[in-house]
């Protein structure tokens, strides 16, 4: 199979056994790889209803087609569960070089089930996947994780691990890889911590076959040429990295700030992309076959925070030091802790209780990171407790990240009916509304935009899977994503074929939130987005009707028995 290896391995940590079986072709083609396999895998391994800390919740890693080629922005993976934060079906873009050290083991998914006796972690070494003892490792942050390993074998492997937060089963708690990238958000450490699954250590020696090699090396040049020639990717994010998004939304005035109960703030003048810049002396880290490489670090190998972490732990908590915020994502990664849902827990909290001091929040993220404080279960639950539900910022269960639905009308359809929760990559409609990317739209009206978010919706679940970086949008269209993966696979992709695989993805999990207990209820925004200075409810009703009508859905949200035949999805309802 080129692209992909044809190999599955399940991992079952409780009954400490790993077998192998061979990845479907049919599930290869119909989902790609990434994303739409691990939500694929979610059918097979996983009932709907299951607990997501629960031992049967699978922790699914999945690599996808372009995963470890040459194409610009593929060296990505997936990690897919049901999150203990949402509920939902929750699927993880993740960067670095851990996902093509994955494939290189030969690997297109690693399913991990059960539950460990005592503190585990896996090592792959291509075909050999061992289940090796991790009490040594327990209660480590994960850098000193990664260092350890990374003196081992002085580097060689890739690492994915967990820290203090998913020890303790924070909701929040993220799987970090190559110590300066993370899973993301939803929950995915506190999954692995309840599986007692410290980390994952792989070392691959295989390459990636390539159906038709010349014809992708012409669509490598080919793409890379759309990047340079692309002003927000080369301009922007290759010179500042995605700190830069702060100052765009600050000069557009559309930066919302303090748990979002202000909008228009301005504070980014002190937190610009050009200040960070200059203050500190930076050095790119690019994920694997990058050329832009907006990751980077300090000069002692710490994170500078991105666009989301700078947000969260500055304009939503009130807060323009940069230093703090520098500290506070430091914290965020040795703990393995989400900073956007960390600093919306902490935002919340400082409306609820306004008396709190800038000086106390890193002790607050510590105990957070500890499993000591009450918003550990998230800002959505620690409202409801305190009966401040007003307060939310959350869809789903997932908070927003710092692009504010009240100014992007498009950005409002796709955190209500996106699959996560409040996600802004679920349909990156930032790209059209603020940056004019494939073409500015009027941001605020929401005439033709349920429509749009459709396609993006479906785009996105195709870079997704295919597994590539969700900035590659902004340069890279349809055709030259299904002409790469025609190239890779041998299969004869259109554009249109491979836009159907995302809508096929993005439909069979939302059967599986329905099969969850979600409903049409659950496709809004907190209330505070709403009224007199917000969005106009009557306006936002019926867009979402109309998304639905454009989706085959019918008009409480589900996906018609014709919609399914149409995609090939045979799902229980």
């Amino acid at each position: 199979m080129f692209g992909w290896t044809g190999r599955t391995v399940i991992v079952d940590l409780g009954e400490s056994s790993v077998t192998e079986t061979r990845t479907r072709k049919a599930f290869a083609e119909q989902f790609i790889g990434g994303r739409g396999l691990g939500c694929r895998l979610m059918e097979e391994f996983a009932d709907p209803t299951v607990d997501p800390l629960g031992s049967e919740n699978p922790l699914i890693f999945t690599t996808g087609p372009l995963t470890g080629t040459a194409a610009p922005m593929s060296g990505h993976f997936a990690v897919t569960c049901r999150s203990p934060l949402t509920s939902t079906i929750f699927s993880s873009n993740a960067g670095g070089h851990f996902g093509a050290e994955l494939k290189f083991a030969g690997i297109d998914a690693l399913v991990i089930i059960g539950k460990a006796e005592r503190p585990v972690y896996l090592n792959i070494y291509d075909e050999d996947v061992e289940i090796l003892d991790a009490g040594h490792l327990w209660g480590k942050s994960t850098s000193e994780t990664t260092a350890i390993f990374a003196k081992k074998d002085k580097g060689k492997s890739k690492v994915a691990c967990i820290g203090k937060a998913g020890e303790r089963l924070i909701s929040m708690a993220n799987i970090v890889n190559d110590s300066i990238y993370s899973s993301g958000r939803g929950g995915h450490g506190a999954v692995a911590g309840s599986k007692n699954l410290k980390a994952i250590v792989v070392r691959g020696t295989n390459r990636v076959q390539i159906a038709e090699p010349e014809a992708f090396e012409e669509d490598v040049e080919k793409v890379n040429k759309l990047l340079v020639a692309n002003p927000p990717a080369s301009k922007g994010l290759q010179k500042y990295g995605s700190s830069v998004i702060s100052d765009l939304l600050s000069h557009t005035g559309t930066l919302p700030a303090r748990n979002f109960s202000e909008r228009g703030d301005r504070s980014a003048g002190k937190l610009s992309a050009e200040k960070l810049n200059t203050d500190h002396k930076i050095e790119q880290k690019p994920c694997y076959a990058c050329p832009i490489g907006c990751r980077r670090t300090t000069e002692d190998g710490s994170p500078i925070p991105d666009f989301d972490s700078i947000w969260a732990f500055g304009p939503n908590i009130g807060n323009d030091d940069m230093e703090l915020i520098m500290e506070m994502d430091r914290l965020c990664f040795d703990y393995g802790l989400d900073p956007l849902s960390c600093g919306a827990a902490i935002a919340a909290y400082m409306e609820v209780n306004p008396w709190m001091e800038m000086d106390e929040v890193k002790g607050m993220l510590i105990e957070i990171g500890s499993g000591e404080h009450d918003v550990c279960r998230g800002s959505h639950a620690y409202l409801c407790s305190v009966d401040k539900e007003e307060y939310s910022t959350s869809v789903k269960g997932l908070e927003l990240p710092g692009y504010d639905p009240r100014e992007m009308a498009g950005m409002a359809i796709a955190y209500a009916t996106s699959n996560t929760g409040g996600s802004h990559l679920s349909a990156f409609m930032v790209a059209p509304e603020i940056m004019g990317k494939p073409f500015l739209l009027d941001r605020r009206s929401f005439d033709g935009k349920a429509a749009l978010v459709r396609h993006f919706q479906n785009l996105s679940a195709v870079i997704d899977s295919m597994v590539m970086c969700p900035f590659s949008m902004l340069a890279v269209g349809e055709v030259e994503l299904a002409s790469m993966l025609a190239h890779v696979t041998g299969n004869d992709y259109s554009a249109g074929e491979m836009l159907t695989a995302g809508e096929r993805i993005f439909n069979l999990e939302r059967m599986f939130n329905l099969r969850a207990g979600f409903t049409w209820k659950d496709d809004t925004l907190p209330e505070r987005f709403f009224g007199e200075d917000g969005i106009d409810r009557g306006e936002f009703e019926k867009a979402i009707s109309d998304y639905y009508h454009f989706r085959g859905w019918d008009d409480d949200g589900v996906p018609t028995e014709g919609k399914l035949k149409e995609l090939g999805i045979a799902v229980k309802r």
